[in-house]
């Protein structure tokens, strides 16, 4: 996710379309980000890495078509929603490790919270689940808070154990929340009352990228969570299992050695990038955007081969 551009993304519009292409690239960078934030916690990170892409690329493609700021973010919200058309619109379950889940598979992390944070992790899983209704969602958050705050709170708490428990990466996770994020669960858990609702709470999203990172640093625990968690007992046999797996062999006598070994090179290019997690996904569509939308500054302005960046 990018830094703390302080400009709107219809305020760094309004500026590539007077001829600022620095302009253009952090709006291109805004929108990657924003992008990424909606793919990652409807589908995760590898389902949402070619949705996100595409809507990227159709950005770059026609935004210098767009002339008024005010037709900019509905427009631009259009493109990864009908991406998404295609890849499914939200998964209703995963276990996925990732870069933002310190590589593990977020189910066994949160049920690890459950042990020290049993009613806020037992309030998320009534929230982010199918099955329970309005009236027991309220009754179970109104010793936290209520109905939408004592989620909101239940949501950071657990993020702040699993960061200083368990070393996962989170950056945002305050003590105090902001008020106006209150249906940010609700968002992830697919419970907003209305697509409509659904839509315009996207496009604000787009307004505080503080937001963005927070709902795509959380996005594989929020999917885990839709699905629902394994008990403690499952989730020792798992790993048990994993851990003898993982066991060497014992040592066996290899034989003669080659007179001549070969060293053959490792390509290690594609673990870095899944290392580096979403932001590498991000900074590949910036790029197309990025040289999309200088060639669309180009024909909007009217400046020819000899424009220099």
């Amino acid at each position: 996710m990018s830094g703390t551009e302080r400009r709107t993304t219809r305020q760094l519009f309004k500026e590539w379309r007077s001829g600022d292409a620095q302009a253009g690239q952090l709006m291109a960078q805004q929108v990657a980000d924003w992008y990424y934030a909606i793919a990652t916690s409807r589908l995760g990170e590898k389902r949402g890495r070619k949705p996100c892409d595409a809507a990227c690329v159709a950005f770059g493609q026609g935004v210098v078509d767009i002339t008024e700021s005010r037709k900019l973010v509905p427009w631009a919200h259009s493109l990864i929603v009908e991406q998404l058309k295609g890849a499914g619109m939200r998964a209703s379950d995963g276990d996925e490790p990732s870069a933002y889940t310190a590589r593990n598979r977020p189910k066994p992390l949160l049920v690890d919270a459950r042990e020290a944070l049993p009613d806020e992790v037992a309030l998320l899983e009534v929230v982010y689940g199918a099955d329970a209704d309005r009236s027991s969602i309220d009754d179970m958050a109104e010793p936290l808070g209520g109905n939408p705050l004592g989620i909101l709170k239940a949501r950071y708490a657990v993020k702040r154990w699993l960061r200083d428990n368990r070393s996962v990466p989170f950056e945002v996770a305050p003590k105090e929340p902001v008020l106006d994020r209150a249906p940010l669960p609700l968002y992830e858990a697919d419970r907003m009352a209305s697509s409509a609702e659904e839509s315009q709470f996207e496009q604000w999203m787009l307004t505080d990228l503080d937001l963005c990172k927070d709902i795509a640093e959380f996005a594989h625990f929020s999917i885990a969570l839709r699905g629902g968690l394994p008990s403690r007992a499952e989730v020792a046999q798992a790993r048990a299992a994993k851990q003898a797996a993982e066991e060497p062999e014992p040592p066996t006598d290899p034989g003669p050695s080659p007179a001549h070994a070969v060293s053959r090179p490792v390509d290690t290019g594609g673990e870095e990038l899944e290392k580096k997690g979403g932001g590498a996904i991000v900074t590949i569509a910036v790029i197309a955007i990025v040289v999309l939308i200088v060639i669309g500054l180009l024909a909007a302005i009217g400046v020819g081969a000899m424009f220099m960046m």
